[in-house]
């Protein structure tokens, strides 16, 4: 019980240092979110840990040893902060409307290997807030993730909630017996609002990332790690994209069964992800380089494929001939261009490659 207790004031006394935080260094972000026009969208606030760390040492000390407990505290600090930012400038400002479905996003961790991987966590990082970076290949469709529910029990008409568990692939475990505190000792419960209708829904979509094969010791096989993304985290990236990502690490597994073993994988749920395609692709073109392939193209332009098949031949010059097969590599590697239709649907500009016989 004192435990407890300890933990509840360490919850108070974060959440009013986030309001504080957040009042003094994102009072701007939330009423340009506050301006916004639609209510049921998502928003997020980017919050640098060193500046919170500055700001509180012992709070942010909290944050890294605790995340799982703390970064919902953290949200919550965020929305008291709105309201107080929503009753300042009510009267000032007649074109703001109250955002309930705000995140805060953390960036900016310590660069040191405690916080900072290249390789994919271990079960020793179960709990810990890490960034990890890595190349994603793969993701999944979005789908619509219901996380919580409403129950009565049939004998006092006492309503419950009942979250879903992000580590048994969000189940949702119904209490044995009535929480009632008056001691009701129904088990029999019956769910709120229509199966076909959830109230507590939200975007939800998985990636697969996979180490980064030139930050690995040469010979290093590299592994891979699913990511579990929501709200407006979700269609963030696609395959191909260099993230960076910064979550916590989660055993996961699914519900147990009897004379079955059951499976433990790790995966980490996002708080936060940053892109470095565009970074990344800025360094390595330089104006060398784009004079050289002017020139290539200008001695080539009355022959262009000419030009075409002295690049190809420059792909694995050790074997001999199979150009369309260098041709289709070639194409992927320069990859395309990212469209989106009229139903504002993302249409990726990579194409596919599936290469069919050795090997080697």
């Amino acid at each position: 019980m004192a435990a407890d207790e300890g933990t509840r004031r360490k919850k108070i006394r974060a959440k009013d240092v986030f309001e504080v935080y957040f009042l003094k260094h994102h009072r701007y972000d939330i009423i340009t979110i506050m301006e916004a026009d639609d209510e049921d969208e998502h928003y997020s606030v980017i919050v640098n840990f060193l500046t919170l760390f500055e700001e509180h040492v012992e709070v942010a000390e909290s944050l890294l040893a605790s995340p799982v407990k703390l970064l919902p505290v953290l949200d919550m600090g965020l929305l008291r902060a709105a309201l107080k930012v929503m009753d300042e400038v009510k009267g000032e400002k007649e074109d703001l409307s109250m955002k309930t479905n705000i995140h805060a996003r953390i960036t900016g961790l310590p660069t040191c290997p405690e916080l900072y991987r290249h390789a994919v966590p271990r079960t020793s990082d179960v709990g810990r807030l890490l960034c990890v970076s890595g190349t994603v290949v793969r993701t999944t469709a979005a789908k619509m993730l219901e996380y919580q529910k409403d129950f009565m029990c049939i004998q006092c008409k006492h309503v419950f909630t009942v979250k879903a568990d992000h580590d048994q692939y969000y189940v949702m475990n119904k209490p044995s017996r009535c929480p009632n505190p008056e001691e009701c000792y129904c088990n029999n419960f019956t769910p709120l609002g229509a199966s076909s209708h959830p109230l507590h829904t939200k975007d939800y979509q998985e990636i697969k990332i996979q180490e980064q094969v030139r930050k690995l010791v040469i010979g290093t096989i590299p592994r891979s790690l699913w990511v579990t993304l929501e709200d407006d985290l979700v269609d963030s990236c696609k395959p191909g994209d260099d993230v960076l990502i910064c979550g916590t690490v989660h055993r996961r597994w699914l519900p147990v069964v009897r004379d079955s073993r059951p499976n433990i994988d790790l995966v980490l749920k996002a708080n936060n992800i940053a892109i470095h395609n565009k970074q990344r692709s800025g360094n390595i073109v330089t104006d060398e380089m784009r004079e050289e392939f002017a020139e290539f193209w200008e001695h080539h332009k009355y022959d262009p494929l000419r030009g075409r098949d002295i690049i190809l031949s420059s792909f694995c010059p050790q074997v001999y001939g199979l150009y369309v097969v260098k041709l289709a590599v070639a194409v992927v590697v320069v990859g395309g261009v990212q469209k989106i239709d009229t139903s504002c649907t993302r249409i990726r500009g990579e194409s596919h490659l599936l290469l069919v016989g050795d090997p080697g």
